[in-house]
């Protein structure tokens, strides 16, 4: 089992590209979390051996509930200080990442931050599996602990909510990394022309685009599901339509990293 792990591990054998290397290893852990988050809380909410017991409204609703809250909060943390801290080359020109102009490095920083305000800035609105009172409160008051304010209301400033402001950023950006960024030819450098593709790298395209194309319809979904606009808002709760969205934009977002850091050799080159 060791000898599994440690083959994912930097070691002496690593390429000469070393930065290359730690590049492609932070992708497939950013892929992996990115796939364990959904994953993670349909299988919570199914076995009904620890909380919820319930599969959620959305993934962020798990925030709410016990150990899940964590695991979801953990999750967001963790990518979004690898996205924001874990890119920088220092000027030097990585293969795999050369045509990453400027303000996309910056994009790239600004998603990280966004995952991260998803967490700090929680979703409105009580669980299925909790009622309204026994929700995570953060100042209380009396005998009985009555609320002065919940915690879901960090997320409106000035009636506008943050949580779905940077979540909807977040997805927005992945899918135009995806679609748009990861489909460029990125062994050569900016102000280059472009080397004819593989066939590993057209396979690779094809994938980006769909699993881009994914989170986009994704975003789109979710925002008319969660106004009413489908259907009424009972019965997109009802089929938990936001959870479901919510997991195919992360497993897009999760495959896509999972394929950038050469996770699957069959499409690497």
């Amino acid at each position: 089992m060791f000898q599994r792990l440690t083959a994912h591990m930097p070691s002496a054998n690593a390429p000469k590209d070393n930065l290359t290397h730690a590049f492609n290893n932070v992708s497939r852990g950013i892929g992996f979390i990115a796939l364990a988050l959904p994953l993670g809380c349909l299988l919570a909410g199914l076995i009904r051996f620890i909380p919820p017991s319930d599969i959620q409204d959305s993934i962020s609703h798990f925030y709410y509930t016990p150990i899940m809250g964590d695991f979801f909060v953990g999750c967001l943390f963790f990518n979004g200080i690898l996205l924001m801290f874990m890119f920088h080359t220092n000027g030097r020109p990585v293969s795999g990442w050369k045509r990453l102009s400027a303000w996309e490095s910056i994009l790239m920083r600004l998603t990280g931050f966004a995952a991260i305000m998803i967490a700090l800035f929680p979703t409105s609105g009580k669980s299925d599996s909790y009622g309204e009172t026994e929700l995570l409160r953060v100042f209380v008051q009396g005998e009985k602990g009555s609320a002065l304010f919940q915690i879901g209301d960090l997320s409106k400033l000035g009636g506008l909510s943050l949580h779905f402001v940077f979540a909807a950023f977040m997805f927005a950006s992945l899918a135009y990394f995806t679609a748009c960024v990861f489909t460029r030819d990125h062994t050569t450098e900016l102000g280059t022309p472009e080397s004819p593709a593989t066939p590993n790298k057209l396979k690779r395209n094809r994938i980006y685009r769909v699993l881009g194309a994914a989170i986009a319809i994704s975003i789109v979904a979710i925002g008319l599901g969660s106004t009413g606009t489908l259907i009424s808002e009972k019965s997109w709760d009802a089929f938990n339509g936001t959870f479901i969205f919510e997991g195919v934009a992360l497993v897009a977002f999760g495959l896509a990293w999972l394929i950038k850091g050469r996770f699957f050799k069959s499409l690497a080159d």
